[in-house]
């Protein structure tokens, strides 16, 4: 399943017009999906300089709950990472932070922003609805057993040959069963797919040793 419909990509984008980023579901410090709309000259700044870890923004969603504009955050920004969002069109904003404990705490969070004005209290609380309904409906995804010993060895570094000799199966039967796990978790890419199994723990499960195989 898609972590987010055209539909509501389309919502977002309209009431947050100059950007918006989304780590959905994380787990740890790694989300499931991120969903990111932030202008392309902000997002190479934003990752060529590290700002992840000294974002005032993200470090709000980490610690609280719930949502807020960003005029009413503390103004303690000492990386500059604001100056950087005003400079490519956020000039205005909020965040929004979900936590549900009830499958191991995992949390959802969102930066929106715009040129313009403040938000309203209604336009935060939509997008703090649609955000709701996305971290609710991505939930943990269910993967057999042939496609959690895929995406482990995988992991492990082996391509795709290999995985079909230590696994006993056609190389056509490795992509299949990637290709599938692909679907299962909504990812776009194998690759992708291993990330949001790893997220979910579920390469812990029925551990395969490759060894001697």
């Amino acid at each position: 399943m898609s972590p987010a419909s055209d539909k509501e990509v389309k919502t977002l984008s309209e009431l947050a017009p100059a950007g918006f980023y989304i780590g959905l579901r994380i787990h740890f410090v790694a989300p499931e999906v991120e969903i990111n709309h932030f202008p392309a000259p902000l997002t190479s700044r934003y990752v060529a300089r590290g700002m992840a870890l000294k974002d005032p923004l993200l470090q709000w969603t980490f610690m609280n709950c719930g949502k807020s504009r960003w005029s009413a955050l503390p103004a303690e920004d000492p990386a500059g990472v604001m100056v950087e969002y005003g400079q490519h069109g956020l000039t205005y904003g909020c965040v929004i932070s979900i936590l549900s404990l009830s499958d191991g705490y995992v949390r959802t969070v969102g930066i929106f922003g715009r040129a313009d004005r403040e938000y309203t209290d209604e336009e935060m609380l939509r997008i703090e609805k649609l955000l709701l309904g996305m971290h609710r409906r991505r939930t943990a995804p269910r993967l057999t057993t042939s496609q959690i010993e895929a995406l482990r060895l995988l992991a492990d570094g082996y391509r795709y040959k290999r995985i079909a000799h230590i696994l006993g199966i056609t190389e056509s039967a490795v992509k299949a069963r990637l290709k599938s796990a692909v679907s299962q978790t909504g990812a776009r890419t194998p690759v992708q797919a291993l990330q949001i199994a790893m997220n979910a723990g579920l390469l812990s499960q029925g551990v395969l040793s490759a060894t001697g195989r």
